[in-house]
């Protein structure tokens, strides 16, 4: 069973290793534009697991990362700005195979990953937390945490990714 470890020293080869691997949009960009989110997170949880056979590249160092969570605080409010799943523990029965979207949780990883980041953040003393997620598809997870659907609120954004 992976590790749970808050605030762990992630490489960059690690992560963009764990976004190829998993089909996640972020794998778009060049590792180190996608190492960027190691620079500005303000917490992150993440899941490892030991290495056990030698299919790692030359490029990858460490424990496998398998999860992780990023959010981004101003100590009253977060907003969780990632939340991915190596696909492996997510079931077999994801239909869009994409590490981050939590479509199945069949080991309990990505539950333990969302446990540790509200503990963390409940630590923080942290009153509002929101979360982006896909909607007829990630609910059930998002709600298992305890989030809730704001019916009240908009979403406006501004999305200048290369890959969308």
């Amino acid at each position: 069973m992976p590790t749970i470890q808050v605030n762990p020293a992630i490489s960059p080869a690690q992560l963009y290793a764990f976004y190829v691997r998993n089909n996640i949009c972020e794998a778009r960009y060049a590792p180190e534009r996608a190492a960027e989110v190691l620079r500005h997170p303000s917490v992150i949880v993440a899941a490892f697991e030991a290495r056990t056979s030698p299919r790692a590249s030359r490029d990858e160092e460490g424990d496998e990362l398998v999860g992780i969570v990023r959010a981004l605080t101003d100590g009253l409010a977060a907003a969780i700005m990632e939340l991915s799943v190596d696909l492996r523990y997510q079931g077999a029965a994801t239909e869009h195979r994409n590490g981050s979207l939590i479509e199945g949780d069949e080991a309990g990883l990505g539950a333990r990953l969302g446990a540790a980041m509200l503990a963390e953040l409940a630590a923080r003393k942290v009153d509002f937390i929101s979360a982006y997620i896909v909607a007829n598809c990630e609910e059930p997870f998002y709600e298992a945490l305890g989030f809730k659907h704001n019916a009240g609120h908009l979403v406006y954004y501004i999305d200048r990714r290369p890959y969308v």
